[in-house]
């Protein structure tokens, strides 16, 4: 019978802000410890806490873009709990009545479409960070420093159902939230700096039962990478527990990135361990219609709409799920593109492969202006003409992002026009194999290999003019003949 693992994703997204969830410290990107603190952040008796208008702006907008119903009459909650990162010994956060419930994001797995059904998008404040001196772990630490910068960023925690069935789709899922705050212009998005956190809560049960696994939740993951690889990690140590029917315990365990093991952190709590109750120090949150018809209005093209106004141009969903992941004005640039050359497939090679490369290598975050998609249409066009090789092509890039200059100009005066005439390339055709007899004698035995020397050897007699393309079609002709 077969085991089917069932996967939840919980995500704490860190908005960008420029100040605190409940008090007016600055959000600093430093580490320097301890830099933006107040009475608030640490919890000292009399102070008080006052909501962050911004914030509940940006959970809103992220709480319509994934189709969710919104909850107009909410409040926060004390979240009960002791750790040295929490001052307070409670975190502001939402139970019963989150931002947003019951939505969905649309993903891309393995070249089609899947929805990943999302329960709650709430809203709460961020935990200090620790830093276990010694070993890295709090278990063999010799000391812990505490850090509270941290303490009380605007965080929104994006919970989804139980119902992803492979790493794959828990990938793709947390790709696509991450393009989606990026795309809202709410977070950075960026996994290293800790501004998308995740948790992976995994049970396997047979095919068939009524009810799911034990839930088990793994931490630390701190890469798609690290998820993936976690994820496949954890089913395949359930599996074997239940095959071999031992008990399998719910807990939190921790991700080991050098180990690629996942070991027990401590028994899982359950919502009545963290004694909820309203915050009596923050009024109710009202999110009025008129509120929310507002934030509606300011939603951006979100990825799924480019992803079909790519397909709508010829790409395919896999091409135009990855353009959709890069910076906007590359997805607009592709558009221009494809318009002037026609063909969507060769437009986006270049651009997402020499082009973005070209720039990578040169550390430019976007295209000198005199790089259009005029000029760079020409530069492809000239390829699928098969007027220039696709070194040239690449070439004449290179000089185009150095300094202003017209594509086929360049390639005319710099020689680079492919050698179309027939009979001109037959004559290097001849001249090759009259060079290399015992080349033609090895491959009439099998080593076809050897036709690549060959058509190398042409290209290299012409100085590189010569279509290679045509060249081994007419070296396999004159071989054959």
């Amino acid at each position: 019978m077969n085991i089917i693992p069932t996967i939840g994703m919980e995500t704490h997204v860190e908005l960008k802000t420029n100040s605190k969830m409940f008090c007016r410290c600055y959000v600093l990107d430093t580490d320097l410890p301890n830099e933006s603190l107040c009475p608030t952040c640490l919890g000292l008796p009399g102070s008080l806490p006052a909501p962050n208008k911004k914030a509940i702006e940006f959970i809103t907008l992220l709480a319509l873009s994934t189709n969710c119903s919104i909850t107009n009459e909410g409040m926060f909650h004390r979240k009960n709990y002791f750790y040295p990162d929490l001052p307070k010994n409670y975190q502001i956060s939402q139970f019963d009545l989150p931002v947003g419930t019951e939505g969905s994001l649309e993903i891309v797995v393995d070249g089609e479409f899947e929805t990943v059904e999302i329960e709650r998008v709430h809203m709460e404040e961020d935990t200090g960070k620790s830093t276990h001196i010694g070993s890295g772990r709090i278990d063999s630490a010799t000391s812990t420093h505490l850090d509270f910068n941290r303490a009380g960023i605007p965080l929104v925690e994006v919970v989804t159902k139980p119902l992803i069935k492979s790493s794959k789709e828990a990938v793709a899922y947390i790709e696509e939230l991450r393009q989606l705050v990026i795309d809202l212009n709410i977070s950075e998005g960026k996994l290293e700096k800790g501004n998308l956190r995740f948790d992976a809560n995994i049970s396997v049960a047979y095919e068939g039962d009524k009810e799911l696994g034990t839930k088990v939740e793994i931490k630390n993951m701190n890469s798609l990478k690290s998820l993936e690889k976690a994820i496949e990690y954890e089913i395949s140590r359930q599996t074997k527990m239940l095959k071999s029917k031992e008990n399998i315990i719910q807990e939190t365990r921790h991700w080991d990135e050098k180990k690629e093991v996942t070991s027990s952190m401590r028994s899982k709590e359950g919502s009545a361990d963290y004694r909820y109750f309203s915050d009596p120090d923050i009024p109710n949150m009202i999110l009025s219609e008129d509120f929310v018809n507002t934030i509606k209005a300011t939603i951006p093209v979100l990825p799924s709409e480019k992803r079909k106004v790519f397909m709508d141009s010829g790409l395919s969903i896999e091409d135009s799920n990855n353009l959709g992941k890069s910076s906007n004005w590359i997805g607009d640039f592709y558009i221009q593109v494809s318009e002037i050359t026609k063909d969507s497939k060769a437009s986006f090679n270049f651009i997402t492969g020499e082009l973005q490369g070209q720039l990578r290598k040169l550390e430019l975050l976007s295209l000198p202006n005199w790089v259009t998609a005029k000029n760079l249409s020409e530069i492809i066009i000239l390829v699928n003409n098969d007027k220039i090789s696709f070194t040239s092509a690449k070439e004449i890039l290179t000089k185009l992002i150095e300094e202003k200059l017209e594509p086929e100009e360049y390639a005319v005066s710099n020689n680079l026009i492919q050698e179309n005439d027939i009979d001109e390339i037959g004559k290097i055709v001849l001249e090759v194999i009259d060079s290399n007899e015992e080349v033609i004698i090895r491959i009439s035995d099998g080593e076809d290999k050897l036709i690549g020397f060959l058509v190398g050897q042409i290209i290299k007699l012409s100085k590189g003019k010569v279509n290679p393309s045509v060249a081994k079609e007419l070296l396999l002709k004159e071989i054959n003949s």
